[in-house]
């Protein structure tokens, strides 16, 4: 089957000199695992990957993750530490707060699902989460990411 050949990051398609052939015993080969020959160029790591983890269909984002009429958003918060609190499948609401406002914080989406936690560069602050969410949602955020702080809270609200 295949395997990490190198450590991966998420939110990414691996290449070629990203993926190596493993063998392991029959009784010990995942379901889903992908095999020599598949097609993996054009999808896309759900989160991080080990050097050497064996690589299934649950670890890429499928076309279920972005409905049709969503699309994939990724913005950034400010404390990279929050991402260490999601998973993949995570549904959350979106906060923006501006420092220089007394009023509280605004929603400005309700329950979107978590499609990728790309690996944060150490280059830049912060860290990117991405939602499958609506073009209007995605309007309010591309907005609000210039000018106000965005956060995050877990909700079991699957609406």
């Amino acid at each position: 089957m295949l395997a990490a050949a190198r450590d991966l990051t998420g939110g990414v398609a691996p290449t070629r000199d990203d993926l190596r052939t493993v063998d392991l015993p029959p009784g010990s080969v995942p379901a889903g695992a992908l095999r020599p020959g598949s097609e993996l160029t054009t999808r896309v790591l759900s989160g991080p990957v080990r050097a050497g983890e064996p690589l299934t269909d649950a670890r890429f984002l499928a076309p279920p993750a972005v409905p049709p009429g969503s699309l994939a958003y990724p913005f950034r918060v400010d404390d990279a530490d929050i991402t260490a609190l999601l998973r993949v499948g995570d549904r959350i609401n979106l906060y923006a707060a501006d420092s220089t406002t007394a009023g509280a914080a605004s929603q400005l989406a309700r329950a979107v699902p978590v499609v990728a936690l790309p690996t944060p560069r150490s280059t830049t602050s912060g860290a990117l989460i991405v939602v499958a969410t609506t073009p209007e949602i995605a309007t309010r955020l591309a907005q609000a990411s210039s000018n106000s702080r965005i956060t995050v809270a877990l909700t079991r609200d699957t609406s």
